[in-house]
């Protein structure tokens, strides 16, 4: 029954929704690994909006303190990210953070 539902969840993550879904597991991947606290939904749109395109991630913040935790620790954060996508079963990798 488990190879039934990683076909299944293979075939979801290669349809056109992946935008969406990259996006949102690679926001939670941050939030994870800066240890930003879960509040409502509202809240937490405030602090961190985000896009994928074209393999990049945006993100913008108003924390300079975020940019900058960010941006120091790009390189492990991409490699959690990847990390994640790849045992979810993306093929897709995000390349680089872009701050706005």
């Amino acid at each position: 029954m488990d190879w039934i539902n990683d076909i299944i969840r293979k075939r979801l993550s290669l349809q056109h929704r992946w935008k969406n879904m990259i996006g949102s597991l690679t926001l939670n991947e941050i939030k994870s690994y800066l240890k930003i606290p879960k509040t409502d939904p509202e809240t937490e749109d405030e602090i961190l909006t985000w896009y994928v395109k074209y393999e990049t991630l945006f993100i913008k913040t108003s924390s300079q303190h975020l940019k900058i935790q960010i941006f120091k620790e790009k390189s492990l954060i991409l490699n959690k990210i990847n990390q994640k996508l790849s045992e979810i079963g993306y093929r897709i990798q995000i390349h680089d953070i872009i701050l706005k």
